[in-house]
């Protein structure tokens, strides 16, 4: 849903004859800069993650319905993100350090590949 989000933010002239050349993928450039220097096998995980969710999120944006999918889908994320806290006991811990908004969907492709029989 945020990948979604950052996609529908206009882009400069120069940047809209280049393919998917938008703030999304610069966003999803950098986010994958930081999963390689973390851990480079659980990188491979997020790259097929990733490079699965640009081609979802390209064609909800060619349909036009990108923008209200994306939004609808966070909502409904955060949702079930601060009622899991609230089970849980914990508060977030991104609102210590942003960047465990990162690491959160890590800890669902380590669920993925412990699924799938990678054990990290």
């Amino acid at each position: 849903s945020v990948i979604g989000l950052i996609w529908c933010i206009p882009t400069f002239s120069f940047m809209k004859n280049i393919p998917y050349l938008n703030w999304a993928t610069l966003f999803i450039i950098n986010c994958l800069i930081f999963y390689f220097r973390l851990h480079r096998l659980m990188f491979v995980g997020m790259f097929i993650q990733t490079f699965l969710m640009v081609m979802v999120a390209e064609q909800f944006y060619y349909e036009g319905i990108l923008f209200e999918l994306s939004v609808m889908l966070f909502v409904i994320a955060w949702i079930f993100q601060f009622i899991g806290h609230k089970i849980e006991g914990k508060k977030p811990s991104f609102l210590q350090d942003l960047s465990f908004l990162l690491i959160g969907p890590l800890w669902v492709q380590k669920f993925l590949f412990k699924k799938i029989g990678i054990n990290l």
